[in-house]
């Protein structure tokens, strides 16, 4: 989620106002209705305040978190990684000797999250998402949890495991660049280094 201690205070002012809108929306309507003796039909609802947040809160969700006034604002502490990302894990399982692909995929709205990867011989899903000031360099990262499974085909040393991942956005070279850690059946670690290819 884009929401945390980070941003709770600016979203929640954020919340109280999109209430606000909606009910004068609400009024606004039924003032209308009212100023030009316009009589609705029984079968047509005319919408609540609740109805009119929900759908206002959608459309910020889906659409509008993008916008660089909600970042400003602090209501938005994430940049966007919508899309697919190509690149490369080193791993210490072969002390860092080769380049593993790698492909992810992010869907995200402004309060939620999911990371899907794909490597020479497994997949992942992450399991549990958040963004954070990292207070180690002080920049927004994107902290998550993963469980991978193992394909078909992969050597028999391949097994399921879970881990985490710590990502940080470079604007610069629109590159997603950190490291993850598998859990105790592999103990493995390593770095991840991918950039926007949609």
């Amino acid at each position: 989620m884009n929401i945390n201690s980070n941003n709770y205070k600016s979203f929640t002012v954020f919340i109280l106002a999109l209430v606000g809108i909606s009910t004068l929306t609400v009024y606004g309507i039924a003032s209308v209705l009212e100023n030009y003796s316009i009589t609705v039909p029984f079968y047509i609802e005319t919408p609540s305040i609740p109805a009119v947040y929900v759908i206002l809160f959608w459309i910020f969700d889906k659409f509008l978190w993008r916008m660089p006034l909600f970042r400003k604002l602090g209501i938005v502490i994430a940049d966007d990684l919508n899309g697919k990302w190509t690149g490369v894990v080193k791993s210490s399982y072969d002390n860092f000797e080769s380049d593993i692909p790698a492909e992810l995929t992010i869907k995200q709205s402004a309060t939620k999250i999911k990371v899907c990867g794909k490597f020479n011989q497994s997949k992942s899903v992450s399991i549990h998402e958040n963004f954070g000031l990292s207070e180690v360099d002080d920049k927004v990262a994107l902290f998550y949890f993963f469980r991978n499974e193992p394909n078909y085909d992969a050597t028999k040393t391949m097994a399921t495991h879970e881990g985490s991942v710590k990502l940080t956005y470079d604007p610069d070279t629109n590159a997603l660049i950190g490291y993850y850690y598998s859990g105790r059946d592999r103990n493995n670690h390593g770095t991840i280094r991918v950039t926007r290819a949609i």
